[in-house]
């Protein structure tokens, strides 16, 4: 497919020495990409905006450093990477999951208010074995659950083997059972 843009030199330096046009036509060059490459992390418009903005507005503050940088398209990748795993880090502490997206199935034998009690207790523990994961298996069990993905696309997207995802996944799951049933040894 080729290169997905090419920054000119003289771009690149405007941009740094604080002109804004230049810096509009940096934004409009490299959007869609940076977009696109965001949208594999975050399937929602909304998060993917938030987080291309939040990008852009690093990138005006680091203008200065701009000629500094080799290779600026690996740069602005590896800062959108960033980006989106603080977003996502940042999201995950003030989300919960959702009882359907858990590895196992729940059985409670209450009814009623305590029912309810023990499986808002469930999901809690829940999501702090989740929290407590490794951070790259923690990643990788969000993409493969919250976002749906396969263990192809989070393999793609990671640059890592599917080996790499399936035992990853397999660790998370793993953990996450072992608290949950330390809590509730009676899950099925």
């Amino acid at each position: 497919m080729g290169e997905p843009f090419r920054i000119p030199e003289t771009l690149i330096e405007k941009v740094s020495s604080g002109d804004r046009s230049s810096f509009r036509i940096f934004y409009e060059m490299t959007y869609p990409v940076i977009y696109r490459f965001i949208h594999y992390f975050l399937q929602n418009k909304n998060d993917c905006e938030e987080v291309v903005s939040e990008i852009y507005y690093t990138l005006w503050k680091q203008r200065a450093k701009l000629p500094m940088i080799t290779d600026i398209k690996a740069w602005l990748f590896i800062l959108s990477r960033n980006e989106t795993y603080r977003y996502l880090k940042q999201k995950e502490k003030y989300s919960n999951i959702s009882i359907d997206d858990l590895p196992v199935e729940l059985s409670v034998d209450a009814t009623g208010i305590e029912g309810k009690i023990i499986e808002n207790e469930m999901i809690e523990i829940y999501n702090n074995a989740v929290n407590e994961l490794p951070e790259r298996c923690k990643l990788i069990f969000l993409m493969a659950r919250e976002q749906h993905l396969k263990y192809r696309e989070i393999a793609k997207i990671l640059s890592i083997t599917e080996g790499t995802v399936e035992q990853q996944m397999h660790i998370a799951i793993k953990k996450i059972v072992a608290v949950v049933k330390a809590y509730y040894p009676f899950i099925v």
